[in-house]
């Protein structure tokens, strides 16, 4: 397996540490949950891997290269952070936003081939988006919005994905097809995706290793042994 992303002796936080210096590799073709309770520090975890955030020790090297040293241009054809907290566009379109997807390789003047608008089209069918093309994102459900983030990084065609609980707006049925959506990127493009969420049984289910935070450490396990070796203990009552 390729090694997408890489993080040595890492350390997060603002003026302080929130999380314990830690190493880690995310790899091509699996899903890892990230799991803990609100205000852990998961969030920041994941932007610090986008480079949002600065580290405050240790590195982060992104296809053996320090993550410093890539443009945010160059980072945004490699890897996608999705909220979905963010705020909704005013007046754009499903299909218009998830065209910005293309925006880091369609230059200055933002012009599209054909290939490009064929990745928008796929974008908008994997996340079955089709029948919301035409409609604004900000008249869309949170549900339905957040099929539309994702499917703006799929359009992105990245090859690390960051989501930071991409199932909290989303009902039974469709987090199951989000979480199965994930695994076949995963496996049939390569990607290597990182999913914070709040479900246990979907990151058991659907993710080929588990990661949590607790008590400002960070573990991590395959997701048939997450719980046998105690990462899952947090969640007990």
């Amino acid at each position: 397996m390729e090694t997408l992303l890489k993080a040595e002796n890492l350390g997060i936080g603002f003026r302080n540490l929130l999380l314990e210096p830690f190493s880690f590799e995310l790899f091509s073709g699996e899903v890892v949950a990230l799991m803990g309770e609100n205000g852990c520090g998961k969030s920041t975890l994941l932007k610090t891997f986008a480079g949002f955030v600065p580290s405050l020790e240790g590195s982060i090297f992104l296809e053996e290269k320090n993550l410093v040293d890539w443009s945010s241009r160059e980072r945004a054809c490699q890897m996608a952070l999705v909220r979905m907290a963010q705020e909704a566009p005013d007046r754009m379109t499903v299909r218009e936003f998830v065209s910005l997807g293309r925006s880091p390789y369609s230059g200055f003047l933002d012009s599209r081939t054909e290939a490009d608008e064929k990745i928008i089209e796929d974008a908008l069918s994997l996340l079955d988006l089709n029948a919301y093309s035409n409609r604004f994102v900000a008249e869309l459900s949170d549900g339905e919005r957040s099929r539309v983030y994702l499917a703006e990084a799929v359009a992105q065609q990245v090859k690390i994905l960051l989501l930071d609980e991409p199932n909290a707006f989303l009902d039974i049925p469709r987090s199951h097809m989000l979480f199965r959506t994930l695994q076949g990127l995963a496996k049939n493009s390569g990607m290597g995706i990182i999913v914070s969420t709040h479900s246990v049984e979907y990151a058991e289910k659907y993710c080929d290793r588990i990661m949590v935070v607790n008590n400002g450490k960070l573990r991590i396990a395959s997701a048939k042994e997450a719980r046998m070796q105690g990462l899952l203990d947090w969640t007990d009552f």
